[in-house]
């Protein structure tokens, strides 16, 4: 083989080896994956608990719990996708993305697509069907070359989705007004217990001075003087009740003469057997009788008639 030959060879194999090169490289190039990424907004909550659901040409792929409101999302070419975004409670919102390219532009670099969702809560008598399907929808604009919303599928439903909206943040507004509202009788109620818990206090306090405060002093104490031992016996105190009954009744009679106070008391029980005493009102002390008969001599020369 001559030399010429052999560096033609070598030529031409290094020529088809770059040609190879060049086709694979576009190969792999075309197969790069179109992106979409975004914030998934719970309105008035948090993430947490939310759910992002994939479908792919009407499978489901994908069902993930949120840990975080960014998402992002490499997709295939030629498929049809639909992202719904759920939390118990909420609206679920959907949003279909279209990745049919024309072959010959599939080795486009595209940028990737950024678009956020707010899910708001439900409320009973808001008509919500409108959110069944999609709210909007993303595909390849050939005069662009880039991807897009569909704006004629935006502007068939927009007035519905509008009209929703109005009427859930209506609803989610009266709600809050309510909130506040028992906030703040919840907020007069603790400071009223707090008021009256120290009033209270100072009441007891009153009540605990009064029952400590010292009885009024006795009257003179009376002094019973046995009449057979001449003796005063302290312990044995007669219990005047006020009362003045009939001398034919056991219990307190009272005489008052025209000079002197004079009490008698008569069948009196805790006498030990004596039958009573009484007092003349000259400063002496109270006198025992011993017997019923010295009682009514007694009572006929005091009892006033």
């Amino acid at each position: 083989m001559s030399k010429n030959s052999a560096e033609s060879d070598w030529q031409r194999i290094v020529c088809l080896f770059s040609l190879l090169l060049i086709i694979v490289t576009g190969e792999c190039h075309a197969q790069d994956p179109f992106k979409i990424y975004g914030k998934f907004i719970v309105d008035d909550g948090k993430v947490t608990g939310a759910m992002i659901k994939v479908e792919k040409n009407g499978k489901q792929v994908r069902l993930e719990e949120v840990t975080k409101s960014r998402f992002d999302y490499p997709l295939e070419y030629d498929c049809e996708y639909i992202f719904s975004y759920i939390k118990d409670g909420y609206i679920t919102k959907k949003v279909a993305v279209s990745t049919f390219v024309p072959k010959e532009k599939q080795s486009l670099e595209f940028e990737p697509f950024k678009f956020d969702v707010e899910i708001f809560k439900q409320y009973e008598g808001v008509n919500t069907v409108i959110y069944n399907q999609p709210v909007g929808k993303i595909r390849f604009n050939d005069v662009l070359n880039e991807f897009d919303y569909d704006t004629d599928y935006t502007k068939s439903i927009q007035s519905e989705l509008a009209k929703a909206e109005k009427a859930l943040k209506e609803k989610q507004k009266q709600e809050r007004e309510l909130l506040e509202k028992l906030e703040k009788e919840k907020e007069l109620a603790q400071k009223q217990k707090e008021k009256e818990e120290k009033v209270k206090p100072q009441e007891e306090k009153k009540v605990v001075v009064n029952e400590t405060k010292p009885p009024p002093k006795p009257e003179k104490e009376e002094k019973i003087v046995s009449t057979k031992t001449g003796r005063t016996d302290p312990e044995k105190k007669p219990e005047l009740t006020g009362r003045k009954e009939s001398k034919f009744e056991p219990g307190l009679v009272g005489m008052v003469t025209m000079k002197s106070y004079t009490s008698a008391v008569y069948g009196y029980p805790v006498m030990d057997g004596r039958y009573g005493w009484i007092n003349y009102g000259d400063g002496t002390g109270i006198h025992e009788i011993s017997t019923k008969e010295e009682y009514d001599a007694l009572a006929a020369r005091y009892l006033v008639k």
